[in-house]
């Protein structure tokens, strides 16, 4: 079940809760983005809020090494 959707620099970050057990998705809105390598994964926060922010920093990370080869 899809407990969050948000938008971030171009990613449409999902949060999905599925018993104690949370998975974000991270996938770029247009083609131009990198496809992030892992695009699912356990989040290890405790709370939604956390969860997020956590996928909030990989799609940072995968932009920053991105633009860094560009």
């Amino acid at each position: 079940m899809l407990c969050h959707q948000s938008t971030y620099r171009g990613y449409i970050i999902g949060v999905e809760c599925q018993g104690r057990i949370g998975f974000t998705t991270a996938s770029p809105k247009t083609p131009d983005l990198p496809i992030m390598d892992c695009f699912t994964s356990k989040a290890t926060a405790k709370s939604e809020t956390e969860a997020l922010a956590e996928a909030k920093s990989r799609v940072d990370r995968v932009l920053t090494a991105w633009f860094a080869m560009s």
